[in-house]
Formats: C-alpha cells, sequence, structure tokens
C-alpha cells in the first residue's frame, strides 16, 4: 500500500472524536513528572564569594593561570577539588561523600580574582552550610599553601644567609691573623707573602658580605609578601539565603509530559484509524454494498507539469484499454446520446484523482469524445486544477477527443459523448455540491485510504442526494491482495456474468451527440 499523508485538519478532528484516548495519554504525560517532582525533595542554592588576590593553584602543585596571567579559572577549578570538597564535605552536618559533594558544588570566576561557591541541597540550611564549608575550606586551603611554600623558601634562605655569616666570620678572622703575622716583622719575605694573601681575603670577604646582604634582602621581601597574600585571602559574601527553583522550572516538566502525552495520544488516534482502514478489494466491497468494478495501479501526482504529462502524452496499454471498455459496459452507460459518468473521490486521495484522469484518457484513446469537468477544489488535485487553468489560458487542446474543463456550469455545457464529472467529497464532513452529479455514480477510493465509518458516511451523503453508487474503483489495492472485491453473495454474481450478453461495438464515437 503507498504511504498515506497525514492531513493535519483530518488528525485534529480523528483527536477531537476519540478525546477520550487524548485527554488520558495527556493526564498520564503530565502526572508521570507530577509524582517525581513529589516524590523528588525540591533543590535549594545558595551562594559565596571568595576573594583571593594570588592564584592558589599556581602556588601549589606547579599550577598555571590564564593567559591573561589572571589566576582567577584556575582557582575556581581548585575550589571544587578533593583538596577543598573532601575536609568541606566531612564538616557538614550530615557528612558528605566526595563524590556527593562534586555534584552538588560548583565554582565560577566572577572578576578578577573573585571566585562564587554555588551549593545545593534539600534545604535552605543545608545548602547555606555547604557554600560556607567550601568557602572556608578554599581560604583555608590558600593559606595554607602560600605560608608552606614562603615556609620552604625562606627557610633556605636564612640557611644561606648562615653560611655566608660564616664565611664572613671565618675571612675576617683570617685576616687579623695575617695583619698581626705582618706587622711582627715587616721586612721579612714571609710579610711580602702575607700582604698579597691578606688582599686576597679581603677581596673574598667584601664578596661574601655583598652575597650576605643580597641574601638578607630577599628574606624580608618573602616574608612581607607572604604576610600580603595571607591578609588578602578571604571571605568577601557568606552563603546568601538559599532560593529554590522557579515556579516556571517546576512546572516545565509537567508542560513537557502533557505535550508529550498530546503526541502520543495523537500517534495511537492515527495509528488505530490506519488499523481500522480497509486495505483489500473485498473489505471494501462488502461494506460499500456494491462490487469493484474497475482496479489500478497510479501513481500520485502534485505538480501541474506532471498532470499535462498524463493528460497530453500518456498512452494506455492494451490491457488497460480493455479494462476501462469493460468498465463502461458494467455501468450500463446509455449507447445512444450524451452520456455522463460522476465519479466520486475522497479529499486528499490524489490517487483516485488520478484513476479519473486514467479513465478519460483511455476514452479519448479509444476514440470516444470525452469531457472531463472537474467541479471540487481539493488539495489533493491542486496541480490538476492549475493545469486546467493554464490550458484555459492559452486555449489548448489537452489531446484529441478529451476536453478538460472546470466548475459546475461546465457539467451542462458538456457536448462531448461522454463526460466524466469529478466530485471531491470529506470523508468525516461529505457535503455535496447542488446539482452536479449526472448519470451512474461510482465511487473511486485507494486502498487503506477510508475506515467503515467514513465510507458509509460517504454513502448515507450519496443517498440522501436520492443517488445510488453502482460500483468502485480501487486504486493502488495492497500488494498480495488477491480479492476480486465482489459482493457476498458470490453465485449471484458468476450468473450475472455468464447471462450476460457479449460486448458490442460502441456507438457513442466522436460524431455521436
Amino acid at each position: 500500500m503507498p504511504e498515506q499523508r497525514i492531513d493535519l485538519r483530518r488528525v485534529l478532528w480523528l483527536m477531537r472524536r476519540q478525546r477520550r484516548i487524548v485527554a488520558a495519554c495527556v493526564l498520564v504525560g503530565a502526572l508521570l513528572p507530577t509524582i517525581l517532582i513529589l516524590m523528588r525533595a525540591p533543590s535549594y542554592t545558595a551562594t559565596s564569594i571568595v576573594e583571593v588576590p594570588t592564584s592558589a593553584a599556581s602556588n601549589a602543585a606547579g599550577g598555571t593561570t590564564d593567559a591573561s596571567g589572571n589566576g582567577n579559572v584556575t582557582d575556581s577549578a581548585l575550589a571544587v577539588t578533593s583538596a577543598v570538597l573532601g575536609p568541606a564535605g566531612s564538616s557538614v552536618t550530615p557528612r558528605l561523600p566526595l563524590l556527593v559533594a562534586q555534584h552538588r558544588v560548583s565554582a565560577t570566576p566572577l572578576a578578577t580574582n573573585l571566585v562564587q561557591i554555588k551549593a545545593t541541597g534539600s534545604s535552605p540550611r543545608s545548602a547555606e552550610t555547604l557554600a560556607n564549608a567550601v568557602a572556608d575550606r578554599l581560604v583555608a586551603f590558600v593559606t595554607s599553601s602560600s605560608q608552606s611554600n614562603g615556609s620552604s623558601a625562606l627557610t633556605g634562605l636564612e640557611a644561606q644567609a648562615a653560611e655566608l655569616t660564616k664565611q664572613v666570620n671565618k675571612y675576617d678572622q683570617e685576616i687579623q691573623a695575617e695583619q698581626a703575622a705582618i706587622q711582627s716583622d715587616p721586612n721579612s719575605p714571609t710579610a711580602q707573602q702575607g700582604t698579597q694573601l691578606l688582599a686576597s681575603l679581603t677581596t673574598a670577604q667584601a664578596d661574601a658580605t655583598l652575597q650576605l646582604q643580597s641574601v638578607n634582602s630577599q628574606i624580608a621581601s618573602a616574608k612581607l609578601n607572604s604576610a600580603a597574600a595571607n591578609g588578602g585571602t578571604a571571605v568577601i559574601q557568606d552563603a546568601s539565603s538559599a532560593t529554590g527553583p522557579s515556579l516556571l522550572i517546576r512546572l516545565l516538566p509537567i508542560l513537557i509530559g502533557a505535550v508529550l502525552g498530546l503526541l502520543i495520544g495523537a500517534a495511537i488516534v492515527v495509528i488505530r484509524q490506519r488499523d481500522s482502514a480497509l486495505t483489500t478489494r473485498d473489505e471494501i466491497a462488502a461494506v460499500a454494498g456494491v462490487p469493484v468494478v474497475f482496479s489500478l495501479e497510479v501513481r500520485t501526482l502534485a505538480r501541474s507539469s506532471e498532470w499535462l504529462t498524463l493528460l497530453r502524452e500518456y498512452e494506455p496499454v492494451p490491457m488497460e484499454m480493455w479494462n476501462v471498455r469493460t468498465f463502461l459496459s458494467e455501468m450500463d452507460t446509455p449507447e445512444v446520446g450524451r452520456r455522463s459518468l460522476t465519479v466520486i473521490t475522497l479529499a486528499d486521495d490524489g490517487a483516485s484523482m488520478a484513476a479519473v484522469a486514467h479513465l478519460a484518457v483511455a476514452s479519448a484513446a479509444m476514440e470516444i469524445s470525452t469531457s472531463l469537468v472537474l467541479t471540487s477544489d481539493d488539495p489533493g488535485a491542486r496541480g490538476l486544477s492549475d493545469a486546467c487553468d493554464l490550458l484555459t489560458a492559452r486555449g489548448d487542446a489537452v489531446r484529441p477527443n478529451l476536453r478538460l474543463c472546470k466548475g459546475s456550469s461546465s457539467v451542462d455545457e458538456a457536448e462531448s459523448a461522454l463526460t466524466f464529472i469529478s466530485i471531491v467529497l470529506d470523508p468525516d464532513q461529505p457535503k455535496f455540491p447542488a446539482f452536479v452529479a449526472r448519470g451512474m455514480v461510482v465511487l473511486a477510493i485507494s486502498a487503506g485510504s477510508v475506515d467503515q465509518e467514513q465510507l458509509a458516511r460517504v454513502l448515507i451523503a450519496v443517498g440522501q442526494e436520492g443517488l445510488l453508487v453502482r460500483g468502485l474503483v480501487v486504486t493502488n489495492p495492497m500488494r498480495g491482495d488477491r480479492s476480486l472485491g465482489s459482493l457476498p453473495n458470490a453465485s449471484e454474481q458468476v450468473t450475472r456474468f455468464l447471462q450476460r450478453r457479449a460486448l458490442e461495438p460502441w456507438t457513442g464515437g466522436v460524431d455521436a451527440r
């Protein structure tokens, strides 16, 4: 069976008719998230802010700052590490494992050297307590890291200063000893050598003294920097009053659930309708109470150029022409005068409308003067309607023996030997155009396009107009459908077939009026 196009208006109509199913799906879709929201405690959020003048991460374990030289990004990452969250989670009541704390705490940089810490909890108090604990632990970690690094560097400098002091004192003692030796015997050769050694010792003492002064300056600077760094790291905003999720955020899952329920309900309605659709010839004939007199495979056309190609260039194969010839005989079409055949198709059934065009083309190919009159404007046949307007505007003929026209007034104006009158009905709300139907009436249906209720509704509308459907045209039957579309009383149909006289030559040629 070819794929059926989903019509939004039809889906809405089906949803209104089966609103209980749709309402139940919407209710279930909204109820499930509501139950989950009620079972799950609301989440509250508290925020604290920490000022970190120097990057703790770059001072600890070789951390790095960002490209701008701001260590704030690394400090925010440091706030959610195990070194901070582990002790912070252990300090709150009830105690939080590290994995839980990592899910409930986030840190983001606000501005230069400012870190914002957000903590969530099942109550305002738990959220505020956790945010404060993480902020305090971050300050403690930064301070201890700075002190540790500063103490290590300061210890090395102080050791270097002590060693230099020893060297200066040693040089001083040696200088004093040499000066005493020179003064005791200034003219001796030993005194001359002592003078040279004294100069070297004096130079070495001066160098050691300069190095000692430099190391002492570094010690003083390190102490000053450490004091400044540790003094600037602090919590500048304690945890704010915890806030819960907004009403919109809490209702959003319920709204999404209701929308999903609506879509599921619509899908169920459409699937149920498709499952109940009539798909075989026998099913359609049994519901309609009339036999299938013609069946064919056609392609659904959309653009006007495709309709023009069908009307102008398509050449029916011999089997199709024979089936159309048999179809016209089955309809007991009068053999003299102008004849009319009303073909009813259903809205948005483009395949059945294409079947009507195939009937007209095959009739014209048999050299029968044929008119195809379009009396309804249906979206499924919009391309055919546009093709008709184009031909009318140009004054072009469709093909020999075939005339295409539109409007109810064209029904009585048609002067062809055979006139196909196309009427399109909405299967949900069928309404006949006034004074249009003429001659025999047949119903063209695509397999799987309607269900029993829709077909019965169309047949009732036909009966209310005083008309009687004499046969069915089924387009695009399902693959594997071996049924013939006969009435349930098959023996009567066989008897009628055997008693029917042989087909006589068609007398309604191009000159018949």
